[in-house]
Formats: structure tokens, sequence, C-alpha cells
């Protein structure tokens, strides 16, 4: 039986040496918590790559199958499996005789190109950015132009060197630009091989060296701040005094009237007055705007978000001067939101509410997981501690622990809110003492309890729907 045994491995290891192919496992972190893992096998003359990861029941697994021409640009790739949401996915590219083709289920196209062009697929595996990362490197003037559309670039962002089998290892760190509103971080092995994707919410490391996220992460974050502190410091003007805004059309949200020729007065973030015309006269060092005509509205609010990258820049180009933060990292964000109120990072005014959940397969992606009463109470005091005005409940949360948060909170002059937790009916959420819902699903659901009490998973989407 050994014999047999060995023989059987031998041929293995035989036929994968025959083939050329190479495997590396990849773990796949959540806000530090083992998710997936990503499967990379380099045969001969193709790359697969099996991903998947689990979010409270929701979360990709897609198999993709690619080939790439000597700049490392794609001729072919397929993809299937199912998306973030369990929807399907087939995705499937092509590149012969100059003319590119693709198709998936949101779009299909084709172009004759002129010049080289990389594929990027709507349900990539992440080893898909390591490929793009490595094509720009090699492309000239490391830019190439995309498909469907678009344009990127890659630029070299540092070093770090981490830790790995007990040995030093320097990795390199790259953005590349193009593919969002903000770069895209890659670290690469000296050998431009895939290291690692990290941020607070998701990251790609290789099995067993998933301890480096957090020095990378924070390389990455000097980045990320200075790039930042760059943008603030050559989009950001603050009035030495008061700001007199004169000839505005100005909108008024208690009747919705819009008032031409307006006049409005500003003194430390605050209006100060509005009156018609010339009415105000600037004060001994005051900033005199003049709208000519345009339209002004006082600053929007916008009450559920979750900051990251340049949100807060984003906030404030569409008028969004106040927000609230439902749900975020203790770490980064706290630090992100110090850089808003200091200048140093562009941002509007932020409520913080922090999350709290229990454990278990379903609970969300916060540190502030609670099993018990003391550490409900503990999570209520940190958050009070560090600044927060409300905290939010989810759906792993024991309902016999809402009342005692609720209590706590309260008591600290913290409002409330949340999904309502797996197993209680929002009627009997508010009534523990919650003081408002996220999410009207959780409305329809009240009505559907107790035939509906699951609904830490997609039920509580799929149910209502």
């Amino acid at each position: 039986m050994f014999r047999r045994v060995l023989v059987l491995c031998l041929a293995a290891m035989a036929a994968g040496s025959a083939t050329g192919a190479e495997t590396r496992t990849d773990t796949i972190l959540m806000q530090g918590n083992r998710a997936g893992q990503q499967v990379v096998t380099r045969e001969r003359d193709a790359t697969r790559v099996e991903y998947s990861f689990n979010d409270r029941g929701r979360g990709d697994h897609v198999v993709a199958r690619w080939t790439l021409d000597a700049a490392g640009i794609p001729q072919s790739y397929e993809g299937r499996g199912n998306d973030y949401m369990k929807a399907p996915v087939e995705e499937i590219f092509a590149l012969s005789g100059g003319k590119a083709t693709w198709r998936n289920r949101t779009e299909q196209g084709e172009r004759v190109l002129d010049a080289p062009a990389f594929f990027v697929p709507a349900n990539a595996p992440p080893e898909m950015l390591g490929v793009l990362a490595r094509a720009l490197l090699a492309a000239p003037g490391q830019r190439l132009a995309l498909l469907p559309a678009g344009e990127a670039r890659i630029e070299s962002a540092g070093e770090a060197v981490v830790e790995r089998q007990g040995r030093p290892v320097t990795l390199r760190h790259y953005r590349i630009i193009g593919l969002g509103f903000t770069p895209q971080p890659i670290w690469l092995e000296q050998d431009g091989e895939t290291a690692a994707l990290v941020s607070g919410w998701f990251s790609v490391l290789p099995a067993g060296s998933e301890g480096n996220a957090a020095p990378l992460q924070a390389a990455q974050d000097a980045a990320d701040h200075a790039w930042s502190r760059r943008l603030a410091q050559a989009l950001v003007r603050v009035p030495g005094g008061d700001l007199l805004v004169r000839d505005a059309r100005l909108f008024d949200p208690r009747d919705l009237s819009v008032t031409a020729g307006s006049s409005v007065l500003m003194r430390g973030g605050r209006i100060v007055r509005v009156a018609p015309g010339a009415e105000i006269q600037p004060t001994p060092g005051a900033e005199v705007v003049d709208a000519r005509g345009r339209f002004l509205m006082p600053g929007l609010w916008d009450n559920h978000q979750h900051f990251s990258d340049v949100d807060g820049l984003l906030d404030l180009a569409n008028g969004v001067t106040s927000a609230r933060d439902l749900a975020n990292d203790t770490d980064a964000f706290l630090a992100r939101v110090a850089r808003f109120d200091d200048g140093s990072e562009i941002g509007p005014r932020v409520l913080r509410a922090g999350l709290i959940d229990g454990t278990g397969e379903f609970a969300g992606p916060t540190k502030m997981r609670v099993d018990d009463a003391k550490a409900a109470i503990g999570a209520v005091d940190w958050y009070a501690d560090h600044g927060y005005v409300q905290v939010k409940l989810y759906s792993s949360l024991k309902p016999e622990l809402v009342p005692v948060i609720a209590d706590r909170a309260h008591e600290r002059g913290l409002r409330v809110s949340g999904h309502v937790p797996a197993f209680m009916s929002a009627r009997q959420f508010i009534e523990a003492g919650a003081d408002e819902l996220q999410h009207f699903n959780f409305v329809v659901l009240n009505f559907l309890y107790p035939e509906v009490g699951e609904t830490r998973n997609r039920d509580r989407f799929i149910k209502v729907a």
C-alpha cells in the first residue's frame, strides 16, 4: 500500500513538472479575519485562478483562466462562478487578428486595435491586478489603454521590508492610476510577482504571510496621506477672516424658493447673515466673492456613509459638507476624521456611529463583537470615550443585549440605531430602546416576522423581494 501511494505521489509530482505548473495559495482577510483564499496556478501557457471568500453569506467565487502575450497583455480570458451577491458570472474575452471581443452579464463589445490594450474583467480575481501591474511596468511610458475603455498608468511608491520565514524580504510598492477615483495600491516581489494587496477592508497575501498586512498597510497609508496632503494644499483655501458672497441665486430649503441678488456672510464656517443686494457691508479683512448670479445653497448632509479613499473629497465636490459614518474600522477611520478636521485631507464634518455585533459566521466587519452584557457595555463605553455620537447594532447581536446596550448608550448620551438583529422584529427592536432603523427592508421584515426570523444572511434581501 505504501509503495502504491509513493508511486502515485511521484507520478503527480512528475506530471506537475512536465506541465510546468506552479501553484501559490493566498489568504483573503476581511478586517483582519480570514475570509477565503485565492489559488494561482501557472501552467505552461496559461494561468488558472480560483478565488472565493465569505462575507456574511455573500462573496465572490470565480474560477478564471487567461493567456498573455510576451508583453504580459491578455490574449484570452474566461471566468465563471458567482459575484458578491451570488449572481452568476460568465465572462469571456478574446484577442485575435487585432480584433478584441468581450462579453459578460452587463455588456458586450468588440474593437479593432491599432495599439496594445489591456482587458479589465468585470469580476476578476485579485491576481489580475498583478498581471496589469507587470504589463504597465513593461509598457512604453508605463501606460496602457484599457478595454472596454480608459487608460491606466503605474508609479512607484517606495519599498517596505517585511519578514518571511524568519528572513527580511524587500517588497516594492506601486500605485495603479486610472481604475477608479483613487490610485490602486499593489505590492510586488523583486522579480515582479504579486506579493500582496492590502487595505483596511480587504487584503490578499500569500499563505503564511498574513502578519505582513499591518506593516504593508502602514507603509501604504503613509504614501496615501502624503498624496492627500498634496491635494489639500493645492485645492483648499481657508479665508483669513469673514467670507461674504454677493449676487448669488440663493436656495432656501425651508420653502424651496430661489432668490436672485442675495448676499451671504459667513464666519468660522457658519452662516451669520443673509440679506438682499448689497445690504451687507464687508467687515474689515473680509474676503468678498462675486457669485455673478451663480446658484448658492447650504451644504448637504449624507446620513449614511462608510468613509474610505477619497470619499471626503468627492463629498465636498458634490456639495456634501456634513456626513454621518455608520460603521468603519476603529483605527484608520479616526485618523482620517482627524485629518479632515486639521485640513491635511479634504473632507466634510463627520458624525461617528460605531458598529457593535455578535459573533458567528455572519458577524459584521468589526472588532466590536460581543456576546455578554459586560462586553456590550465595554463596547459602548469605548465609542463614547472616543467621541462617537451613536452606536449601530448589527444582525448577529443577541436580541437580549439590545436593551443593555440601549440603556448604556443613552446614559452616555449616544443614539442607538442599526440593523434589526436576527430573531427579533423591528417593533421589538424599537421597544428595546433603539432610536432609529437603517434600511427600509427591516420595516418590511417586521411584517414577515416571525415566519422570517433568520436575517443574518441574504434572506433579509430575498424574502423582502
